[in-house]
């Protein structure tokens, strides 16, 4: 088992999981887009929520653009994280956005909703949160960039959300190091 600070073990993790992800092909990237985004919409959770927060896919990532398309087309309201306004302090806050067209991404380093007073969401209205990782395990901790951005979102949001990380093959790994402040996922998706 490994120690609860063992952040030199989640750096040599990250590193070595994010090389491989680089390694990826553009066409591997899509189609496990496409294959995890099939076994989100057939889940009972995702089926039944109402405002579903993910995350803004960049680089290799697991692409998240269908999905959110997908869950529109069903009704669903899509939020996404607005890190800068949560870093200029403005608070942790979620925005709704119509499309990946409505994310501003010139001098971000991460896509960012437009945030206005109306299309604000309370995070404690989220019913499914799509996580990203660099790798998780089978009890649902996981390793983001390392910022904690996402630990501290999940940290607020109702005890009935669900969250679910999305992840390739190769990033589940068997037991991951933990720390005090990271909110494991309840389930992960991988191709």
């Amino acid at each position: 088992m490994f120690s609860r600070n063992d952040t030199k073990e989640k750096k040599r993790i990250r590193d070595r999981i994010l090389a491989m992800r680089e390694s990826l092909s553009p066409r591997a990237v899509q189609e496990a887009g496409r294959r995890i985004a099939e076994m989100v919409l057939e889940d009972p959770a995702a089926q039944g929520a109402k405002v579903v927060c993910s995350y803004a896919s960049m680089g290799k990532e697991i692409p998240t653009g269908e999905l959110m398309d997908r869950f529109r087309e069903e009704g669903k309201i899509i939020v996404i994280p607005d890190w800068e306004g949560w870093k200029e302090g403005s608070g942790m806050r979620v925005a709704a956005v119509g499309s990946e067209k409505d994310l501003l991404t010139e001098n971000r380093l991460v896509p960012q909703p437009v945030v206005t007073s109306e299309n604000i969401v309370p995070i404690g209205e989220v019913d499914l949160f799509l996580v990203p990782g660099v790798a998780f395990d089978g009890f649902g901790n996981r390793i983001g960039m390392g910022g904690g951005f996402f630990d501290r979102l999940l940290s607020l949001a109702s005890s009935k959300a669900t969250f679910y990380g999305l992840a390739y093959g190769f990033q589940v790994l068997g037991r991951l190091p933990f720390e005090p402040h990271d909110v494991p996922v309840h389930r992960v998706f991988s191709f």
